[in-house]
Formats: structure tokens, C-alpha cells, sequence
């Protein structure tokens, strides 16, 4: 039996929406009135858009998307869409704990790939891609959405610890503080939509069982 969801704010999925959109505008805002206000270079801010604010771009478009009529209508596409930039995002991280071995990059990289199991073990569960691509026999759904969330929370926790231990201004603290949100937040964006199918096939269950006593 499915385990009830009580209404706290944290399960609102169009407030957490809002939240998540918000949080993505004050780190790309942030990150690059901080860049103006230490003199750096047109040069370093443009990479800077390039490395870090870009991510946070892709993902403002879906989340912002998803208030759309257009972006409703199309949502099972810009899951894909998502499951795309967070596989760039992933095969990004790769390639940066080869070039660079460090703790903030494994925890970087071990983030997004939780991050990226747990969407397409999520978003493609009420569509085509869930059978075709055999995702329904994949051994990463007995990890229960409870785990993976947690498991997000502990390691974005433990990224922020370090980052703050190793940061040298008061910026990169408040973007560390916001990127540990940002991954929080998505993570709970994951999160309910995983309840919300789960309590849509509870619902076909007890049709298909009511449906069977009549008869």
C-alpha cells in the first residue's frame, strides 16, 4: 500500500518548480555580477558562462518550459531533453576527475550520475522508452526513490562541507550554498514525480480489481 503524502510545502512539485527556477537565476546572476565585482576579464567571465553558468541555463529552459502549455503538452520530451544535458553534465564530470583528481570532482560526478540513474529510472516510466529501451529490467529500480533522494541530500551535503572548507571568498560560498540547494531541490522535483506515478498505477491497480468484482 502506497504510503500517503501529506501537504507540506516541500511536496508541492509547482512550488518546488518555482524554487528550483529561482534558485538557477540568483547562481547565474550571482556567479556573474561577482565576476564583474572582482575585475576579471570579458574573457574569464564568457568561459565562465561556458563551464558553469551554461548547465544552469539548459536546465532553467526545461523548468521554465514546464509552466508552459506547450511544455506540458510535450512533457515526455523534455524529460528526454533533461536526461540529455544530464548525460552531458555526467560525461563532463568524467572527463574532469581524468584531467583532475580531486574529492570535489568525484563528489561532483558522483552527484550527477545518481542524479542522471535516478531521472531516467523516473521520467521514463510512463512512456515507450521504459520497455523499449529495457529499463524495466534494469537492476537500478530495487534502489527505492527514498534511497536515491537521500542518497543526493548526503552527497550534496558532504560537496558543500568541502567546498566550504576549501573556498578562499564569501562568493564562492554563497554559490557553493546555492549549487547544494540546486541539487537538493532537483532531487525532490525527482522525487515526487516518482510518487506521483506510483500512485497513478495504485489507481489502475484498483480499477482493474474493482472491474474484476463486478464481473
Amino acid at each position: 500500500m502506497k504510503k500517503e503524502v501529506k501537504k507540506y510545502w516541500y511536496n508541492d512539485s509547482k512550488l518546488i518548480n518555482s524554487i528550483i527556477i529561482g534558485i538557477v537565476v540568483l547562481i547565474i546572476l550571482l556567479s556573474q555580477s561577482f565576476a564583474i565585482n572582482n575585475n576579471l576579464s570579458a574573457v574569464n567571465i564568457f568561459r565562465d558562462i561556458i563551464n558553469h553558468n551554461f548547465n544552469y541555463v539548459l536546465v532553467l529552459i526545461y523548468f521554465i518550459a514546464l509552466k508552459t502549455y506547450s511544455g506540458k503538452k510535450y512533457f515526455n520530451y523534455l524529460n528526454l531533453f533533461l536526461v540529455f544535458i544530464y548525460t552531458i553534465f555526467t560525461v563532463t564530470s568524467f572527463l574532469s576527475v581524468f584531467q583532475t583528481l580531486s574529492i570535489i570532482n568525484l563528489l561532483t560526478l558522483s552527484i550527477r550520475l545518481v542524479t542522471l540513474i535516478y531521472l531516467v529510472h523516473t521520467m521514463f516510466r510512463d512512456t515507450r522508452y521504459w520497455s523499449e529501451f529495457k529499463i524495466n529490467k534494469s537492476p537500478f529500480n530495487d534502489i527505492s526513490s527514498d534511497s536515491y533522494f537521500s542518497c543526493l541530500i548526503v552527497l550534496a551535503s558532504v560537496l558543500l562541507a568541502f567546498n566550504l572548507i576549501f573556498v578562499k571568498s564569501a562568493d564562492g560560498a554563497i554559490i557553493s550554498i546555492l549549487d547544494s540547494l540546486y541539487v537538493m531541490f532537483v532531487g525532490r522535483y525527482i522525487y515526487l514525480y516518482r510518487e506521483y506515478l506510483e500512485f497513478k498505477t495504485l489507481l489502475k491497480l484498483k480499477e482493474k480489481q474493482s472491474k474484476g468484482d463486478r464481473k
